[in-house]
């Protein structure tokens, strides 16, 4: 009530509710504009009532209470699970939060204890894949979901605190830049649509290679598919992993380092046009060892490049004369530029020549018999991990982490991949239905949907509140209605 008070949302809310009033409750009632109606409280529903149609249509509410009578579990820990996935997607807070304040202000959750919420992280943990098995099948169903072209990236997500389980809490390269925290390695699989399969815990110091290996064997076994595209960034792979993937009859399209690679060098020698694939991309290859080099070109980021290396060598030059050598040959940013003679040093212009020959361009190397084009396009759909990796961050707030043993720890990271698996899904729904706006935008537009337990002369309803723009869209998207405007009254104090 505080937050509609502030922002002025509350006058518009009465407002509408004695519209409400005068047009429905005559009706119901058989009474008119003289009703006296009085507002008891207002608590955030609309996404609620969203969320929990997704979840009923993609399963996850009868896969979990199928899992719980299999364990023969005393507790229903599948409220729980929504709330703490809810939480997620709504307003993310702690377990302790979430149990002592959020879920008052929230309709439409049931009761739980504070020892459920931390039980049903134990319970998730211990059945991680049998819960994303299952739901890949679910969803396979509803979306014909096509795995011939998986995306891998891996993030990394930070603890407070120096306390967390050294089982799987470590130091290593922090994707956050806090190097001074430990933290653990996520890697998450992703369609070509959009949807997030698999996600998988590594400890905090394993290297990005060393996951790609662990995570190519798990895909074999858990997908009984022919064929399968292994799409990954170029820090991600090494020639063993690439061995790896051909060894279990897979393929990959995977990035190259291109300054590094010496065959993928040779790209930049190849003498006619780009073909072009889209307004900033165009494409040359070269068949290789049976591998397809493909060298990507981007005008855009070639002027980029060009602009950024024109400010380094300015600043650069002002440094020289100001300040002589030293110093700078130990930059890598000024160091690369310079030609050092004995205490002197200059600019050389043969090696800014070099470095401009990468300006804009990338290199992919594929396995496939795929075109240039289709290697290209496909590798740039890794912005979809991408994407939700920044969404999982930030969005869903994953991090940072306050638990401390590893089943607390993993059973936190599957919430949020289950919070990112409904999103995603709500966001294909919503393009397959020709829906412009982005899902942001249109759960903002859901959220706004309040329910309000009113009294009109003496008898409580319970109601709505009126749709705001683009809500009904999302219902429209997941194929059912918006909820009624009179809504069943579970609150009834008579």
């Amino acid at each position: 009530m505080e937050n509609l008070t502030e922002d002025g949302s509350i006058d518009t809310m009465i407002e509408g509710l004695a519209k409400f009033s005068e047009r429905y409750f005559d009706r119901i009632h058989g009474q008119g504009a003289s009703s006296t109606v009085s507002m008891k409280w207002t608590k955030e529903f609309g996404s609620v009532y969203l969320f929990r149609k997704i979840w009923d249509k993609i399963g996850l509410g009868r896969l979990l209470q199928k899992l719980m009578n299999d364990a023969e579990v005393a507790s229903c820990y599948d409220e729980a699970i929504f709330a703490m996935v809810l939480n997620r997607l709504m307003d993310p807070n702690s377990k302790y939060r979430l149990f002592k304040k959020w879920v008052q202000t929230v309709e439409g959750l049931s009761d739980i204890k504070l020892h459920h919420y931390y039980r049903a992280l134990d319970f998730l943990s211990e059945r991680k894949e049998q819960i994303e098995n299952q739901l890949y099948g679910r969803l396979t169903d509803l979306m014909s979901l096509d795995v011939d072209i998986v995306f891998y990236d891996t993030t990394s997500s930070y603890f407070e605190g120096e306390h967390a389980d050294e089982e799987i809490a470590g130091y290593g390269f922090s994707k956050d830049h806090r190097g001074d925290r430990k933290q653990v390695v996520i890697g998450l699989l992703m369609t070509k649509q959009g949807i997030p399969i698999e996600h998988q815990v590594f400890p905090g110091n394993m290297h990005d290679t060393k996951t790609f290996s662990l995570v190519i064997e798990d895909i074999k076994k858990r997908y009984p598919i022919d064929k399968v595209i292994l799409v990954g960034d170029r820090g991600m792979v090494s020639e063993k992993n690439l061995e790896q993937i051909k060894d279990l009859g897979m393929q990959y399209i995977v990035g190259v380092k291109l300054r590094k690679s010496k065959k993928a060098q040779e790209l930049l020698s190849i003498r006619g046009p780009y073909k072009k694939v889209r307004e900033n991309l165009k494409v040359k290859s070269k068949q290789m060892d049976g591998e397809q080099y493909v060298l990507c070109y981007n005008p855009d980021a070639e002027a980029r490049d060009r602009l950024t290396r024109d400010l380094v060598l300015e600043k650069l030059q002002d440094k020289l004369e100001k300040l002589g050598p030293s110093g700078l040959v130990k930059n890598r940013a000024y160091s690369k530029f310079l030609t050092v003679e004995k205490a002197s040093a200059k600019i050389d212009e043969v090696k800014v020549a070099e470095d401009a020959k990468f300006d804009g361009k990338y290199a992919i190397r594929t396995n496939t018999n795929l075109s240039d084009e289709e290697v290209a396009l496909a590798y740039k759909e890794l912005w979809r991990v991408e994407q939700a990796f920044r969404n999982l961050k930030t969005g869903l707030e994953l991090r940072p982490m306050y638990h401390r043993n590893e089943s607390r720890i993993r059973g936190h990271i599957l919430v949020c991949f289950l919070a990112l698996v409904l999103e995603s899904y709500l966001a294909y729904k919503l393009k397959e239905t020709g829906c412009r706006k982005s899902v942001k935008d249109v759960l903002y537009d859901v959220s706004q949907i309040k329910a309000s337990l009113i009294t009109v002369n003496g008898e409580d309803q319970m109601v709505r509140t009126e749709l705001q723009g683009e809500a009904n869209a999302a219902f429209v998207a997941i194929g059912t209605q918006a909820p009624p405007r009179v809504l069943v009254n579970t609150h009834n104090t008579k």
